[in-house]
């Protein structure tokens, strides 16, 4: 999360605890692991009438947490610190009940949430982009964490309470239960304008979901997790998302078409794993249009064309995916603006 400003506008969390529709248990092991694996891009308000799930959509939050298991049990490895335990994991389930308790905030939106910015991981190093996000749910100028440079294993169950409970906004000035409120909406909108507010501090004044700064496919991510996707690398693509008004079925980034932005951000996101690749392509010396944030003095270069994403350059150049990023400043852990036909450092 990197909301840097925020206004609290008046609204009762009755609508969020009361009279919510009942949630859609998978029928079969088919039908789960469907409903599990497909990605869809929602562009637009977040409203039904533009394509966005209904609350009845939402798989139950004891279904979405048994399909994250595998995914929060190995969530850490990527930053070298101990994965999350299957004790820890238990006491993050009694954390978010906890807190949907408290807030008035549906778990499973707060599991989505956390799922979006930590993927689970006790350990989660904290992120600042000018604003201070620790911990599990990444929360606004939050003080709970088990990673203050030095880690803490097994992490405190009291820590873990507090990370859940500050993310969604329990005895703190800005969580989830204040973004949701912040989007004055009384539908199920409310939850995915929420989400963009918790990564972004505000709606772009369009009122496109995938518009502004900050994380542009944030809000069609939760939407997606809230469904059951639980797939590592998103299918949506930053580039385009805010020029969505509805939505549509997708399966993965491969050479962004679109026109890179002049300016990129980034956010506090766990790194997720790029998509399998399609096809490859070889390094050049001399770069025909260089990528902008590419290393000064990069002696090796890797011209992107359709079909390719970062596994693709990763394993067609030998360098890994995190080498890519460090070569590639502004590089997104998703790889969703490796623009076709721009040329990406590959060797220093």
């Amino acid at each position: 999360m990197v909301a840097t400003s925020f206004v609290l506008a008046a609204s009762s969390f009755a609508a969020l605890s009361y009279g919510a529709p009942v949630r859609r248990n998978a029928g079969s092991l088919v039908e789960r692991a469907e409903a599990f694996s497909s990605y869809t891009n929602y562009g637009g308000d977040g409203s039904p009438n533009s394509g966005w799930p209904a609350q009845s959509e939402w798989q139950s939050f004891d279904d979405l947490f048994k399909a994250n298991s595998k995914l929060i049990t190995a969530s850490c490895s990527q930053f070298n610190v101990a994965d999350t335990t299957e004790t820890e994991m238990g006491q993050i389930k009694d954390a978010i009940t906890a807190a949907a308790s408290s807030s008035g905030v549906d778990a499973a939106f707060i599991l989505a949430i956390m799922m979006q910015e930590s993927k689970g991981c006790v350990r989660v190093p904290t992120t600042n982009y000018g604003v201070r996000n620790p911990g599990l749910m990444q929360s606004h100028d939050g003080s709970a964490t088990c990673n203050e440079g030095t880690t803490q294993n097994p992490c405190p169950q009291d820590t873990i309470e507090s990370m859940i409970m500050q993310g969604a906004g329990v005895g703190v000035d800005f969580g989830l239960k204040q973004a949701i409120a912040q989007s004055a909406a009384s539908d199920v909108s409310q939850y995915y304008k929420g989400a963009r507010i918790y990564n972004s501090g505000s709606v772009d004044s369009s009122g496109n979901l995938g518009a502004g700064i900050a994380t542009h496919c944030y809000a069609s991510d939760v939407a997606n997790r809230l469904r059951g996707w639980t797939d590592e690398a998103s299918a949506c693509e930053e580039g385009s998302i805010g020029g969505m008004t509805g939505s549509t079925g997708n399966t993965g980034n491969t050479g962004n078409t679109e026109t890179p932005p002049a300016n990129q951000t980034q956010d506090g996101n766990v790194d997720q794993e790029p998509a399998e690749p399609a096809t490859t392509n070889a390094p050049i010396s001399t770069p025909a249009k260089p990528y902008s944030g590419a290393k000064q003095g990069c002696a090796k270069w890797y011209s992107v064309k359709t079909g390719d994403n970062c596994d693709a350059v990763s394993k067609a150049t030998g360098v890994s995916f995190d080498q890519l990023k460090q070569l590639n400043t502004g590089l997104d852990s998703d790889c969703t603006n490796l623009w076709l036909g721009s040329d990406y450092c590959v060797g220093a």
